[in-house]
């Protein structure tokens, strides 16, 4: 697991050094209170952050489940006592496999998959657009022996999955954002796809058919965009907004998000007139799903 930021400017040698002195205190407790033995377990320090080796006799539904979910409470719970510089957030692998011990430390495959995955851009990107205290990450064999089966009461379909590109790595993982008491939905801007299909450019998810116009344009997730003035010949295509339901109320929130692609479907097609001065190139799907 890594410390989020560890060595970002504001933070000083007395910083890191607090940070790392709450890190283990708070890591050995979540441990304790979930019903795995701190003292049974192999660390390596990393620095900003530490390797941990769990037995195999340990159930993994604790590492999924419990663990990161207390380890979440008391990392907030210690986040109020602290100065700003001192509070930290995790990102936590769990993965299961080979490893190889020698004079100097521990190796092999397995060691560097954890590393690729704690280090995974779609989980870094997820614990910076979310208030999570830990972003929790599983890999492939861990999800499909334990994840997928629901065992211990563990919900698969509560974690996101992403698809990891670090150095020599490019599988799969899934992901599930923790804080105080609850479980965070993964932020909508973090790319997802299923194993082995490349991931497109970021595009803001389908809302459903029926949705009110506020939660539509919420759904949608749009950023500003060029001046609604902007003629076609300019560079920037601006937000694409897809629209599923007649909802004549929603135009005014459009043409305030500065969009400039609409994409209508099915019953969406009635909106076409009122698009006129709003949207630069309006475009009709003659189908009720887009897949």
């Amino acid at each position: 697991m890594d410390v989020v930021s560890f060595t970002r400017p504001d933070r000083d040698n007395v910083d890191q050094l607090a940070i790392r002195a709450a890190l283990y205190d708070t890591l050995r407790d979540a441990f304790e209170d979930s019903g795995i033995p701190w003292r049974q377990t192999v660390r390596e320090d990393r620095g900003d952050g530490v390797l941990i080796f769990v037995s195999a006799e340990v159930s993994k539904v604790l590492l999924l489940g419990r663990m990161p979910a207390r380890l979440a409470e008391l990392l907030e719970h210690g986040n109020d006592g602290r100065t700003p510089r001192q509070r930290f957030r995790l990102r936590v692998v769990v993965h299961a496999g080979e490893v190889h011990h020698d004079a100097h430390g521990y190796a092999g495959y397995d060691v560097n998959l954890a590393f690729r995955l704690v280090d995974a851009g779609p989980l870094r990107e997820a614990m910076e657009h979310s208030t999570a205290a830990v972003g929790l990450i599983v890999s492939e064999g861990v999800h499909d022996g334990v994840l997928r089966h629901g065992y211990g009461g563990l919900d698969a379909a509560a974690f996101e999955q992403v698809r990891v590109q670090v150095k020599s790595a490019d599988v799969p993982g899934w992901i599930q954002l923790f804080t105080r008491g609850a479980v965070l939905p993964v932020p909508r801007r973090v790319a997802r796809s299923e194993s082995g299909v490349p991931q497109g450019p970021e595009l803001p998810d389908a809302p459903v058919a029926g949705a009110s116009a506020a939660g539509l344009v919420e759904d949608l997730d749009l950023v500003p965009g060029p001046p609604v003035g902007a003629g076609a010949g300019d560079g920037a295509a601006g937000p694409v907004a897809v629209v599923l339901a007649d909802e004549a109320s929603l135009l005014d929130e459009l043409a305030g998000l500065g969009v400039r692609t609409v994409v209508l479907v099915g019953g969406a097609a009635d909106l076409a007139a009122g698009l006129v001065p709003i949207a630069r190139r309006p475009i009709y799907i003659d189908h009720e799903f887009i897949e």
